[in-house]
């Protein structure tokens, strides 16, 4: 596939649910296909959790006119999101559309307070559920 346009990535970094916004998060975006496996950018979150708009190669649009098209009409990136005291976020196949403005936005979960590190969401859930002696008949 030949990517000869491009299209836009924003993306968002909140908290609480999209509450609060946060900054200063690092997001990596890199290409997720062979045609734009060279694309590698790095950028930082403003105030308002949100990053520039970045330009990024996809294919023509065409493709996403034709009702049949042999070639995708996106081109694909994978997103990394990262600041100390917060678990890393990654958010794989996120599509951008040749003249179109793509939007991620992620929900940031801080590290526990303790200090250990866990994976998420794994080691923090507990999938037994006590049985409850007040409940006996």
């Amino acid at each position: 596939m030949i990517y000869d346009s491009t299209g836009t990535l924003v993306a968002k970094t909140l908290l609480a649910g999209g509450a609060i916004p946060l900054s200063d998060v690092v997001v990596r975006i890199y290409g997720g296909f062979e045609e734009n496996r060279f694309v590698n950018y790095s950028i930082l979150t403003d105030i308002d959790g949100i990053t520039k708009a970045l330009v990024l190669p996809a294919p023509n649009e065409k493709y996403s006119m034709a009702p049949f098209a042999k070639e995708l009409p996106y081109s694909v990136y994978n997103l990394e999101f990262s600041k100390d005291g917060y678990y890393t976020k990654r958010i794989f196949n996120v599509a951008v559309f040749a003249n179109q403005e793509t939007i991620q936005t992620v929900d940031m979960i801080p590290l526990p307070d303790n200090g250990a590190v866990a994976d998420f969401p794994r080691n923090n859930l507990s999938a037994t559920v006590e049985e409850n002696p007040f409940l006996e008949g």
